[in-house]
């Protein structure tokens, strides 16, 4: 929520631009620290959200004598300060060492921000790993599904961009993304008309690393551990950088190995008896990764920046398993039968796409124009191959029946957006911006099955189903003032949405044209110096993923399949949230959502022992839920970080036409302890704790695990870090459904106890420079392209 924004110019005695200025903004009264900025290449820095009030401006620079405003009153939206001028000392510094260090998790008044860097329990982790550590954030590894808060629906950002891939590809991505690529995770439960209205919980962006130091610098990173299963990752990034031009690249590559140990107990109607289903599987699992970035910026002048980045993206991902099968009428009595599949998946995958960007200032008129051109390119290559034997029977034993799928998969993603912003003078501000959004993608799958020895191609459950997606977009948000301590933020956007769906196979066309309004309004009051109030509203709409449409079927094993539906809708979110602020520390929130055409993934019977996973719009569910986080300073040296949230939910919808409807209450509290113990040595202690839960047809137990690490620094140059999550080995999935005529229990257990031992090294030029940055705990969004 923005209030009012103060912007200036800090240049040296010849009339440069100083890029790389640390400056504060601190109260005149008692010169309290508000907010921290760095000056970007041309010196201009500025500080959004200020509240009202009397305001004194610091600059300091190594090399350059420190810089203290006149007192300024913050009477009005947009505030240009005088000219800052810094004069040169003339001395040489010695080096300066900075201890500081950012919380694992901060919590600001428009979101939670997870600072995964240098954070020793991340090193050595995945971005799936460390995203399930996140506080509010909950994995489904089962159905590959992101939650934030307990909704589905969120939309994942990587560096502010959305990366259009369904969530079942998300989480595949993250799974083999090293966490020592991430600065940062940003969790946004209730974006503003600037974002896209998709994600009906709200926005996951996840910043990388970026590099802001002159001259030529880099760091490499390893790390090795294992669980079960080994694994092995390794990190390096280079940048160079002129007061002009910045050139900067990273690879990252990893290997390792996992298991899950997957049981599945089932209870279903077989005609006018019951059919106890008892599965059992083992997946073993073996990924390798391969990371790249490259870009440079550069400044045609002090007003126009243009900056270029590549991004490439390569897994492989190997999974083998038995898995038995046994089938009974009755609990006491012995199957009737028994059967054992071998399954052998292969999924080898690579996302590239290139993003071109231009930001100018305006400085006469003031304002800001920004634009983003991306291209992207996504291939999977898909194979699942099943060869199941019969071992005992009531009737005669079959011969050995195989199932071989293929599904190679081609995505397409070309996206163009501008924002425009200004002020309109009598403390208002005006943002507007359009985007326009296009979606191709192409599946074919192949499905064999038969004899063993003699596979055919069943074209009843092939298919070749190709999904076309447009989206444009308009938006318009207005920020003023509605007194000295009020402010408001109204805003509109509208998305006209263009979509295909063409089973090729079926000969079967969906078509879909609608076109939304989505508006959002933001209302904020200062109490007091210490106590802030805002109220937020938001209505979002969640698209089916090009996936989740595709009808053709995935197997788990001979009895067990998954498949998208050609006729899902979009489910639509009002979502509103109460968020009160002490002394920017402590955040009390209460949030509710209600969302309408529930999409829910249904795990229901087709025949007596087969059974189907596929995505419904059931009904509607609302949910209000209450968070906390208070940061708590235990003594000298150990800080501790809490969130506790609740969460009231009721779903209303139908299941094999029978309306249900499940009411619930559970909780959810994280905990991030840190330690300074002095000689360089530092420590971390992280930990949540679920309590029981309902998700419509899904109820779960009391869940839990906490992680450990210990860190050591060496110099100003290397370090050396040691983690053990999962310390328990506690971190499992647990869940049951249960209905009039169907039930289920599942249970898996996977390589979640890990030891990572993790080294890192910085070289290049790591002198204190005039020109050099000092990072801030704040940092504004510049040089977006890193």
């Amino acid at each position: 929520m923005g209030q009012s924004t103060l912007r200036g110019y800090i240049r040296d005695p010849a009339g440069k631009g100083l890029p790389y200025v640390s400056t504060g903004l601190l109260m005149a009264s008692d010169s309290k620290l508000v907010k921290g900025a760095l000056t970007n290449e041309e010196g201009a820095f500025e500080f959004t959200g200020v509240a009202g009030g009397q305001y004194i401006i610091s600059a300091n620079m190594v090399g350059y004598a420190s810089f203290t405003s006149a007192v300024i009153a913050v009477d009005q939206v947009l505030i240009t300060v005088p000219q800052i001028t810094l004069n040169p000392l003339i001395k040489n510094l010695k080096e300066v060492t900075v201890t500081t260090k950012r919380p694992f998790v901060e919590q600001k008044i428009d979101r939670m921000v997870v600072n995964v860097a240098n954070s020793i329990i991340s090193s050595g982790s995945t971005a799936l790993e460390v995203l399930e550590k996140a506080p509010g954030v909950t994995v489904d590894r089962q159905n590959d599904q992101l939650r934030l808060r307990g909704k589905e629906g969120v939309i994942v950002q990587m560096d502010g961009r959305q990366t259009y891939l369904s969530m079942a590809d998300v989480v595949a991505l993250l799974r083999t993304m090293p966490s020592d690529n991430i600065d940062r995770i940003e969790l946004i439960t209730n974006p503003s008309a600037k974002y896209d209205a998709a994600g009906n919980s709200g926005i996951i962006d996840i910043r990388l690393k970026k590099n802001n130091e002159v001259g030529t610098n880099g760091s490499l990173s390893v790390g090795a551990g294992a669980g079960k299963y080994d694994r092995e990752q390794g990190s390096g990034q280079l940048n160079h950088r002129t007061p002009k031009f910045n050139l900067f690249g990273s690879y990252s590559a990893n290997r390792g190995g996992n298991y899950w140990d997957f049981d599945v107990l089932r209870n279903q109607a077989d005609g006018q008896q019951r059919n106890l289903v008892n599965s059992e599987s083992y997946i073993r699992f073996k990924t390798r990764g391969h990371n790249v970035k490259a870009g440079l910026d550069y400044a045609l002048n002090q007003n126009t920046t243009l900056g270029l980045v590549w991004t490439g993206l390569w897994n492989n991902n190997q999974e083998k398993s038995p898995a038995a099968v046994s089938f009974r009428r009755q609990e006491a009595e012995p199957p009737y039968l028994q059967t054992l599949t071998q399954k052998t998946l292969s999924t080898i995958s690579s996302n590239q796409a290139i993003n071109l960007n231009w930001q100018h200032r305006f400085q006469n008129k003031g304002g800001q124009l920004t634009a983003d051109i991306d291209l992207g390119h996504f291939d999977r290559d898909f194979t699942n191959a099943l060869a199941t034997e019969t071992l005992f029977s009531q009737d005669s034993i079959p011969a050995p029946r195989g199932l071989f799928t293929q599904m190679p998969t081609s995505i397409d993603i070309k996206t163009f957006k501008a924002d425009y912003n200004r002020s309109l003078g009598n403390d208002w501000q005006l943002e507007v911006g359009f985007k326009g959004s296009y979606v191709y993608s192409n599946n074919n799958l192949t499905l064999l099955n038969g004899e063993l020895s003699n596979l055919q191609m069943d074209s009843t459950l092939s298919s070749h189903f190709k999904y076309t997606e447009r989206v444009k977009a308009v938006y318009a948000n207005f920020t003023g003032k509605l007194g000295v301590k009020t402010n408001l933020q109204i805003g509109l956007r509208g998305e006209q949405t263009h979509s295909e769906g063409h089973s090729i196979t079926l000969n079967q066309v969906v078509k879909r044209n609608y076109l939304n309004l989505f508006p959002s309004v933001f209302l904020s009051q200062t109490l007091s110096a210490k106590h802030t109030l805002a109220f937020s509203y938001s209505y979002r709409i969640d698209r089916p993923n090009y996936q989740n449409l595709n009808p053709a079927r995935a197997y788990l094993d001979p009895y067990t399949y998954s498949q998208g539906s050609p006729y899902l809708q979009p489910q639509y979110t009002h979502s509103l949230e109460l968020k009160h602020g002490f002394d920017n520390k402590v955040f009390t929130a209460l949030g509710a959502s209600y969302i309408h055409d529930l999409v829910f993934y249904v795990l229901q019977p087709v025949t007596g022992n087969t059974s189907e996973r596929v995505p419904e719009n059931i009904g509607k569910s609302q949910a209000y839920n209450v968070t906390i986080t208070l940061p708590v300073t235990v003594r000298q040296g150990w800080t501790l970080q809490t969130t506790m949230m609740g969460i009231y939910s009721q779903f209303q919808y139908n299941y094999q036409d029978t309306p249900l409807r499940v009411k619930q209450i559970s909780g959810r509290l994280n905990g991030s302890n840190a330690f300074t113990l002095g000689k360089g040595w530092t420590a971390e202690v992280t930990g949540w704790l679920n309590t029981p839960a309902v998700d419509a047809l899904w109820r779960s137990p009391w869940l839990g695990s906490f992680d450990t690490g210990l860190q050591k620094a060496l110099g100003s140059r290397w370090k050396a870090k040691l983690s053990v999550q999962d310390v328990l080995h506690t971190n499992q999935i647990k869940g049951k459904i249960r209905t009039a005529n169907y039930t289920s229990d599942i249970c898996i257990r996977f390589d979640s106890r890990i030891a990572m031992f993790n080294l890192t090294y910085a070289f290049g030029n790591q002198q204190l420079k005039s020109n050099r940055p000092r990072k801030t705990s704040s940092e504004e969004e510049m040089q977006r392209t890193n």
